[in-house]
């Protein structure tokens, strides 16, 4: 049961995280919340920000930094 509140939690938050992306992205003036709000970054080496499928992830500094995340999500899913 606990095991489905956390899929549901991660699947709501992912699902807003998105919405707000294409918002802010689709939007000049917002585009900045991308950044700020939304905690992206970013990195001037062709980075998507997809890691799992990602040539780079084995020299990427910040795959580290990511990886437990990505794993969790495929993991719960």
């Amino acid at each position: 049961m606990e095991d489905d509140l956390d899929k549901e939690t991660l699947r709501k938050y992912s699902n807003e995280t998105v919405e707000k992306f294409e918002k802010y992205y689709n939007d000049p003036e917002q585009h900045h919340k991308i950044f700020t709000e939304l905690g992206f970054t970013c990195v001037d080496d062709g980075c998507d920000g997809f890691c799992p499928q990602c040539k780079q992830k084995q020299t990427c500094d910040l795959y580290d930094e990511f990886k437990g995340e990505w794993e969790a999500l495929y993991r719960n899913n």
